[in-house]
C-alpha cells in the first residue's frame, strides 16, 4: 500500500484526466458467486472489476450464514456484487463508495438484480466531507465489510483508472483508513455485537492490523487467507467488540481477583482489575507479591467445559500480555519481551532478563460445568528485588506511556481475539495456536539459552498442546515435562 502523507489534490488536470477516462466505453463482466449464481456487470471504465479480494470477501459473506434481516454495511461497494451477494443472504444491506460512478454501478446492478439496497456516495476520508451518516444512512450495523485499498502504484493502472478510482484503491490517509474506520465503529457504525470484515493485503507492512484493533480496544482474528506466486498475501480480519455481554470491575483494592471472580456468577468474558491485591497467589498457592505499583486483573473465559487445558491457556494468555504491551507503545521490539515456560513474561534491561508479569489458570467445577479464571499480575513500577531466578522487573523499563485502563482494555481485547466464542466467527484451529506457541517459546530459548533438567543439558523440542514443554536430553532421550520449576536456567546476557 502506499501512504502518502498528504492526500493530493485532486485539481483542474485530474479532472481533465477523469473526463478523458470516462470518454471510452463501458465494459461488461461476469462474476461467479460462492453460491454459483453469475452475474453480468456493465462496469465504467474508472470502476474497478471483481477480482480475487472480491471472492475472498465473498466466501466469507457467506460463511456468515442467512442475514435474518440483520443490517449490513459494505464500505468501498465498487460494482456493487458483493453487496448484491450480501442481499441475497438475506442481510438489509447499505452500501457506499467515494466514486459516484461506482455508485451508479451499484445501483444498476441492484435494479438489474431486484435486490432492495441503499447506496450513497462517500465513506471514511482523511478530510471531513459532511457528517457519518451521509453516507451510512444514519444506522448502525451488525456486519460491516471492507476491501481495504491496498495496491501500489503501478503504470498500467494509471493508465486504465481515473483519479476517483485510483483513490479508492490507494490509502492516502495520512492515519491510515484502517485506523480511521475502527475510530468510526466504536459508536457510530458497528453495533456492539456486531462483527466486521476487512481483507488487507501484505504489501502493506506499516499496518499491523491487530496490534492496531488492540490498541482501540477490538478483538480480531484472521479467518482466511490467499497466497500469490508474488509472497504477497490477502488476508480476511474479522473484528469486533469484545466480551459484549461481560462485567468489567474495577476495584481500588481485592483481595485476589481470581478468588472475587471465581466466586461469583459473572458471564464469560467478565473481569476484575485492581492496582493493589492483599492476598494475591501465583502458582502452587504462593504469595503474590505486588509492586509498588501493580496491574492485577482477572478474566473469566469459560463458564462450561474449556477448550484449552490451563497450561495452554497460560501461554497463550502470555501472547496476549505481550502483543497488548507492543500495541500500546511504538518503542520497543518484539524481541524485548519473552515468554518464559510456562507462565511468565521477561523485559530485557540493564543486560538482564527481568520478570515483569505472571499468569495462572484456576478452575471450579459445578456439576458438568467447569468456571475458567486466568490471573494476570504485571509489575508497573516499583523497587527491584531479588532471590529468584529472574529479578523482578517493570513495564515502565519497557515504556513509560502505557496506562493502567490502556492496559486492561487492550488485554480485554487480546484474550478475545484468542478466547471469546464469538457468533458468526469461526475459532481459531488450535493447531495454528500451537504453532505460534512454539515459535515464542523457541524465540525465548534462543535468548535464555537451553535449561537444564535435573541437572542435564537438554534442548527444547516443542510445547504440547496441554501446555507441557517436550525435551530432548544430550543421550537422545525425549522427556515430557509439566512443571517448569524441574528447569533451572542458566546464567544469561
Amino acid at each position: 500500500m502506499f501512504t502518502m502523507a498528504e492526500p493530493p489534490i485532486f485539481g483542474i488536470d485530474n479532472i481533465e484526466k477523469e473526463i478523458r477516462m470516462m470518454s471510452r466505453n463501458s465494459t461488461t463482466h461476469q462474476w461467479k458467486s460462492p453460491t454459483d449464481e453469475i452475474f453480468k456487470i456493465e462496469l465504467p471504465p474508472t470502476v474497478y472489476p471483481p477480482r480475487e479480494d472480491t471472492d475472498l470477501m465473498a466466501r466469507e459473506i457467506v460463511k456468515l450464514g442467512p442475514g435474518k434481516g440483520r443490517k449490513c454495511l459494505e464500505i468501498g461497494c465498487g460494482s456493487g456484487v458483493l453487496s448484491i451477494l450480501a442481499s441475497r443472504q438475506g442481510w438489509k444491506v447499505t452500501a457506499c463508495d467515494i466514486n459516484p460512478f461506482a455508485v451508479a454501478c451499484t445501483k444498476g446492478i441492484a435494479k438489474e438484480n431486484f435486490s432492495d439496497i441503499s447506496v450513497h456516495e462517500g465513506g471514511p476520508s482523511p478530510k471531513i466531507d459532511g457528517e457519518v451518516s451521509q453516507w451510512t444512512g444514519g444506522n448502525k450495523f451488525d456486519l460491516v465489510f471492507w476491501n481495504l485499498p491496498y495496491l501500489k502504484p503501478d503504470p498500467k493502472l494509471t493508465e486504465t483508472l481515473g483519479p476517483l478510482e485510483e483513490a479508492a484503491l490507494l490509502d492516502t490517509d495520512a492515519s491510515g483508513l484502517f485506523e480511521r474506520i475502527l475510530n468510526l465503529m466504536k459508536n457510530d457504525i458497528l453495533t456492539d455485537s456486531g462483527v466486521a470484515l476487512f481483507v488487507v493485503s501484505s504489501q502493506n507492512l506499516d499496518l499491523r492490523p491487530e496490534h492496531k484493533c488492540i490498541s482501540k480496544g477490538f478483538a480480531s482474528r484472521v479467518i482466511s487467507k490467499l497466497s500469490f506466486d508474488d509472497g504477497e498475501e490477502l488476508r480476511v480480519i474479522a473484528v469486533w467488540k469484545p466480551f459484549n455481554n461481560a462485567k468489567r470491575i474495577f476495584l481500588e483494592q481485592a483481595s485476589s481477583t481470581n478468588t472475587e471472580l471465581l466466586d461469583s456468577n459473572y458471564p464469560t468474558g467478565s473481569s476484575i482489575c485492581t492496582p493493589k491485591q492483599t492476598t494475591g497467589h501465583g502458582r502452587r498457592g504462593r504469595d503474590w507479591i505486588d509492586a509498588e505499583q501493580s496491574f492485577a486483573g482477572s478474566w473469566r473465559l469459560f463458564n462450561s467445559i474449556p477448550r484449552f487445558e490451563p497450561g495452554f491457556m497460560q501461554i497463550l494468555a502470555g501472547i496476549c500480555v505481550k502483543e497488548s504491551i507492543l500495541a500500546l507503545t511504538s518503542k520497543g521490539s518484539d524481541d524485548e519481551i519473552l515468554i518464559k515456560w510456562p507462565n511468565d513474561l521477561l523485559v530485557h534491561n540493564s543486560s538482564r532478563w527481568k520478570k515483569v508479569c505472571g499468569i495462572l489458570a484456576e478452575s471450579r467445577t459445578s456439576g458438568e460445568n467447569t468456571s475458567v479464571v486466568l490471573g494476570i499480575g504485571i509489575n508497573l513500577s516499583g523497587t527491584e528485588s531479588t532471590g529468584h531466578d529472574f529479578e523482578m522487573g517493570f513495564l515502565e523499563s519497557f515504556s513509560e506511556n502505557i496506562e493502567f485502563e490502556d492496559l486492561r482494555v487492550a488485554i480485554d481485547a487480546s484474550l478475545a481475539s484468542y478466547f471469546e466464542q464469538k457468533d458468526l466467527i469461526s475459532n481459531t484451529h488450535v493447531e495454528e495456536l500451537l504453532e505460534r506457541i512454539n515459535i515464542e517459546i523457541r524465540k525465548s530459548i534462543y535468548y535464555l539459552k537451553e535449561p537444564l533438567y535435573r541437572n542435564k543439558q537438554v534442548s527444547f523440542k516443542s510445547i504440547l498442546n496441554d501446555g507441557r514443554m517436550k525435551v530432548i536430553d544430550r543421550n537422545g532421550e525425549i522427556i515430557t515435562i509439566d512443571d517448569g520449576e524441574s528447569l533451572e536456567w542458566g546464567k544469561v546476557s
